[in-house]
């Protein structure tokens, strides 16, 4: 698809499928809209499929500076605006899904139900000693090794202790092609945000997602997902580590598509 320019900003972004419902899907802060391709591929005969590249990853601009989790929650308002897209189902992992939270503080009306897998409420719910070597720890990781290092020591990390033949390689290719700037500019927003009051307020469906093996986000965070959201639905990947969407995609899918099945069969009130 040909990128849109949001607040004159270049966004990439892939698509595929049609229908009545459109998922928005929202990658982690070491991947891009790649990390979705199975589900642009495998859900899109039930859905029209978007997958953006967050601003500084992948295909999309740069920010301008460092900013807010807010900044780009406008920006994606902006990039549904520019696709005539007034509502969507919100599908946000890792990193994604904080700000899909965020996206929903700004614009509730624009969400037609929220997916979280494998997140949290952002940085700034965190002990401050554990905040703070969280976000030095990534800009060290940075500032000291090349692309190929970080993606190299990070990507196992990121997967279930047995992956898949080929999997580490391809999640280390897509950290390969991480911006640097647009990183480093996401986990200090990442490290700014915090989720925790909105969370009550939620008003539309909302499913918690967590990979049986996530090594990075732990289920106690994601019970606090759960607890706090109003009538949530959770269900654990088996076989997943914190790449939930990537490494499972048929449980992935089936736990989506049966979620919504249920949560949008009717009108919810907002």
């Amino acid at each position: 698809m040909p990128p849109v320019k949001v607040n004159g900003q270049k966004i990439f972004y892939r698509e595929s499928g049609s229908g009545p419902i459109t998922l928005v899907c929202l990658h982690g802060i070491s991947s891009n809209s790649r990390s979705w391709q199975r589900q642009l591929d495998l859900l899109a005969e039930q859905y029209r499929v978007i997958a953006w590249d967050t601003p500084g990853y992948g295909q999309s601009d740069d920010p301008p500076e460092a900013l807010p989790m807010a900044f780009y929650a406008g920006q994606l308002a902006g990039f549904m605006d520019a696709l005539d897209l007034p509502e969507a189902v919100i599908v946000g992992l890792s990193m994604g899904g904080v700000l899909a939270q965020e996206f929903y503080r700004q614009r509730p009306t624009r969400v037609q139900a929220l997916v979280l897998a494998d997140t949290n409420t952002g940085g700034g719910a965190r002990p401050p000693a554990e905040r703070k070597a969280r976000l030095e720890g990534r800009l060290k990781a940075l500032a000291e090794l090349s692309l190929e290092d970080m993606a190299r020591q990070r990507a196992p990390a990121l997967l279930s202790p047995n992956p898949a033949p080929g999997l580490v390689a391809e999640v280390e290719t897509m950290m390969r092609e991480i911006h640097p700037v647009g990183y480093r500019y996401m986990a200090m927003a990442l490290d700014g945000a915090d989720t925790r009051e909105i969370l009550p307020e939620i008003k539309v469906p909302g499913l918690v997602l967590w990979g049986e093996h996530d090594r990075v986000t732990s289920r106690e965070e994601a019970g606090v997902l759960r607890a706090a959201m109003p009538g949530a639905a959770f269900e654990v990947i088996a076989g997943a580590g914190h790449l939930s969407n990537l490494e499972q995609p048929a449980a992935f899918n089936r736990a989506l598509t049966t979620f919504l099945a249920k949560a949008l069969a009717a009108p919810t009130s907002r």
